[in-house]
């Protein structure tokens, strides 16, 4: 075996070591100072580990943030005197001939490092340049993908995990050879990239090649500095123009940037609002038009309750033997995953608690869903989660329906076309319409409230004092009502009763 075989494998096991001390510690410094060390670890490591870290930092969990945030673009880099040779290899001429400035501290990313230059007539490029010898450490990665998974989620138990490991590495085909990410880099710019509320760098063909891509230097503020820095109309505006900006690359350009992570994005404040400034394309998901439109009848009709979700989850490639089982809570779970587009109101996606909501939805089970999920997906539902982690950073409150309603609009002719297999299971006249609160006072109706089902998520907030108060003193455990109403599938029921001599209060979904 290779010297650097055994060297990767030997860090392989130290990263398996040392983050079973992130798994078992119960004390909260311990914890913080062995994700610290796994950090730097996975930095050294570069490749998949790295990225597997900046999926880690972004999290609401600010102990990951605050210790796996350096792998954006903070990871030591190499120093200049390895890469310098890589340039000159790949150009056949002294790189400083062609340039009146390279910045010999370069930015180090998972796969390669990005350096300043200037050029003689003073635009400034950036060059990308990728690690020696990291096409092969990323082939020794895909290899241990199952034990690099375990540590962060579980993910080998979550899918299928040849189907994963092939989509991974066909996705790493284009972020390895920088020729084929300069060509999806072009794409991009000229499909989603033409929104105005975009910029995509325009990339120096002439000067890449596989090991080097050269693109416009476009700068802009951080992730960090827009949170810190940029008004609450700013951050509001640039959440509404994300989330239009997304649906629309992919329902009509069926391109989606799969690597949206902050250290591969930057804003620009200018004077017609906030605009996007992306980086790095050797990652794009592409759905096809039939997957497409299939989604976007799959939100249509959860919104509308009007089809059963099994067939168009099987229709999108989830496995019919594993949703099966869970047939009867489908549609409780579709209009949990896809509560933002069906409300009527713009939506805090803090108040989501989506993990928490379908881990009591699902129970054991939950489990089946995510094995059932077809690999292909992974890149879109890693962009969702960015888009969904961005909308919550700056609190922007979006009326997603309004976002999504143009692109089913458009494709509506090639939505009714669809004809997902036939599959007779439960729809959606399962579930709860309504939450009903009502209050007794001497046996007469005081008051009287109908919400949405969905409210029964937030149930504390739509209860008065004195009922709150009652809860209380009566030890009933609210939470673990609402939980109690998700395992059961949100459907009709009473919730709870509150009675005194004076006062009765009771609260059913019907």
């Amino acid at each position: 075996m290779p010297v650097e075989s055994i060297r990767r494998t030997w860090n392989y096991a130290q990263l398996a070591k040392d983050t079973a001390k992130v798994r078992w510690s119960h004390d909260d410094k311990a914890k913080q100072a062995a994700q610290t060390l796994v950090a730097e670890r996975l930095g050294r490591m570069r490749g998949l580990p790295q990225k597997v870290g900046q999926m880690m930092a972004f999290s609401r969990d600010q102990a990951k943030q605050d210790a796996f945030g350096v792998l954006y673009e903070s990871a030591d880099p190499l120093p200049w005197s390895v890469m310098r040779p890589i340039l000159q290899a790949a150009w056949d001429v002294d790189p400083d001939t062609l340039f009146q400035e390279i910045d010999p501290n370069g930015k180090a990313a998972s796969l390669g490092q990005v350096h300043s230059a200037t050029l003689h007539d003073g635009r400034k490029l950036a060059i990308k340049i990728q690690y020696p010898g990291i096409h092969d450490a990323v082939m020794s990665d895909l290899s241990a993908i199952g034990w690099l998974a375990k540590p962060f989620g579980n993910l080998s138990s979550g899918f299928d995990l040849e189907g994963y490991r092939n989509t991974v590495l066909e996705g790493l085909k284009s972020e390895l050879d920088y020729r084929l990410e300069a060509n999806s880099q072009v794409a991009f710019a000229d499909g989603p990239g033409r929104s105005p509320w975009v910029i995509v760098p325009q990339v120096d063909q002439e000067l890449s090649s596989e090991n080097v891509l050269v693109s416009q230097w476009v700068d802009g503020d951080s992730w960090q500095e827009v949170q810190s820095h940029w008004s609450r109309d700013e951050k509001s505006e640039l959440g509404r123009r994300l989330l239009f900006w997304f649906l629309e690359s992919l329902f009509e350009h069926g391109q989606i940037h799969a690597d949206l992570h902050p250290g591969n994005i930057r804003f620009l404040r200018t004077s017609d609002g906030p605009k996007i400034v992306l980086y790095d394309f050797g990652s794009v998901c592409h759905m096809n038009m039939t997957e497409r439109t299939t989604l976007l009848r799959f939100i249509q009709s959860t919104r509308d309750q009007s089809e059963s979700p099994l067939p168009l989850l099987v229709e999108l490639g989830f496995r019919l033997d594993l949703l099966e089982p869970l047939a009867s809570r489908l549609p409780a779970l579709s209009r949990v995953l896809l509560e933002p587009f069906c409300v009527d109101h713009p939506y805090d996606t803090n108040h989501w608690r989506l993990s928490e909501r379908l881990n009591d939805l699902l129970g054991a089970e939950r489990m089946n869903f995510r094995m059932a999920g077809p690999p292909n997906l992974i890149y879109l539902l890693r962009s969702f989660h960015a888009m969904i982690m961005y909308l919550g950073g700056l609190e922007a409150k979006v009326l997603w329906y309004r976002a999504v309603q143009s692109h089913v609009a458009k494709h509506r002719q090639a939505i009714e076309k669809l004809r997902p297999p036939h599959l007779p299971t439960p729809d959606y006249n399962t579930l709860a319409k309504h939450l009903k609160v009502q209050v007794l006072r001497d046996g007469q109706l005081k008051a009287s409230v109908t919400l949405a089902a969905a409210a029964i998520d937030r149930l504390e907030n739509f209860l008065d004092d004195e009922t709150l108060r009652r809860i209380q003193e009566e030890r009933i455990d609210l939470v673990e009502i609402v939980r109690d109403v998700r395992r059961s599938g949100y459907v009709p029921g009473s919730v709870f009763e509150l009675a005194d001599p004076q006062r009765e209060v009771k609260v059913w979904l019907e």
